[in-house]
């Protein structure tokens, strides 16, 4: 259910996105569109391109990238969260659990702050190495502006062929690290994101009255 719920998510999320950076890339790329703001270049960009076009161009390249990112975020925070409170609550020989013995000196309050820290810390790594392939191949879908017919008409696989023929005669190790070009930054920029973020979201769920996520 987390791994189908998490897809869901980020297929929804593409195609909130797409339209934008669409927009983005023109107003940074093409001077009929500078200064004019998001919505109205959104709306420009509906007028050139029509409204199905604005929709789809780059939506195999987001998916590809939005995806792997949100399961790869959601899903591995709650499993890691659950495996560090499944060894917390284990009991010893002497039926004490790491938890408790942890307690006697630590506020409950205090492990659960760890655990979220280090949960979301290990669940941005996996992120971000899940969705660095599909970022790369969404700055390539977008390199040269959205202007460029020929940047339209390439699909997915013919982006992917050319992202990894840049260093195939270096063989398939080198060439398939193209991929992953950058993912040392990602790791710095991205990876503060998500902490921050999986930690704010464990947080207002306990302050709500919810239980921290793994606990239960």
């Amino acid at each position: 259910p987390y791994l189908l719920a998490s897809i869901m998510a980020g297929a929804v999320a593409s195609l909130v996105l797409v339209p934008m950076e669409s927009t983005r890339i023109r107003m940074v790329t093409d001077s009929s569109f500078e200064g004019i703001g998001l919505l109205r270049g959104l709306a420009k960009l509906v007028d050139e391109a029509g409204l199905v076009q604005t929709l789809t161009v780059g939506l195999g390249a987001m998916l590809a990238k939005q995806v792997p990112y949100t399961f790869g975020k959601q899903v591995s925070f709650d499993v890691v969260a659950k495996f560090l409170y499944g060894i917390l609550n284990s009991t010893s020989q002497s039926t004490t659990s790491l938890a408790e013995t942890i307690s006697k000196s630590v506020s409950p309050e205090c492990i659960k702050w760890t655990v979220s820290v280090l949960a979301a810390m290990i669940a941005s790594v996996m992120a971000c190495l899940l969705s660095q392939p599909g970022d790369v191949i969404l700055t390539e879908t977008y390199k040269g502006g959205e202007s460029d017919d020929a940047t339209k008409k390439r699909r997915l696989a013919e982006i992917s062929s050319t992202i990894y023929a840049r260093n195939s005669n270096e063989g398939i190790v080198l060439a398939l690290s193209g991929f992953f070009t950058g993912l040392q930054a990602r790791f710095v920029h991205v990876g503060m994101i998500i902490t921050s973020q999986l930690v704010i979201y464990d947080l207002v769920k306990q302050l709500l009255g919810l239980p921290a996520t793994g606990s239960h």
